[in-house]
């Protein structure tokens, strides 16, 4: 076989290989984010991140949020839930396989209103 038919037959297992990829999905939709911490009722977020549309309470999660006039596309969001345990919330994106957001605990309360350590609480986000 010639060296000419090898990079042929190498050009296409390379073609088919990148089309075969798959980059993940696009386009609007929402990323599912969820605080951890001990006794939580309460959580404060600064989070900032391109194309961020709104946030969602789920369950009876409550969800408040407002953009930060000094950051650019930065939001601080206010998540109220009754019952002690994780917070689980949605960000609406423009498009869901943007560069996930990153996300500072600015404060934390406990189901008995006590100020939790930001430090305690774990905050996570999937697709």
């Amino acid at each position: 076989m010639s060296a000419r038919w090898v990079l042929c037959f190498g050009a296409a297992f390379f073609v088919a290989g990148i089309g075969a990829c798959d980059f993940g999905p696009s386009g609007a939709g929402s990323l599912e984010g969820r605080v951890a911490g001990p006794s939580l009722g309460g959580v404060v977020l600064e989070v900032v991140g391109i194309g961020i549309r709104s946030f969602e309470g789920r369950g009876s999660t409550r969800a408040y949020s407002a953009p930060v006039s000094e950051r650019e596309n930065a939001h601080r969001v206010i998540l109220i839930h009754p019952q002690a345990g994780d917070i689980v919330f949605d960000i609406l994106v423009e498009d869901v396989g943007m560069e996930s957001p990153v996300i500072t605990v600015v404060s934390a309360t406990g189901t008995d209103n006590l100020e939790l350590l930001a430090g305690s609480i774990e905050v996570t986000v999937e697709r």
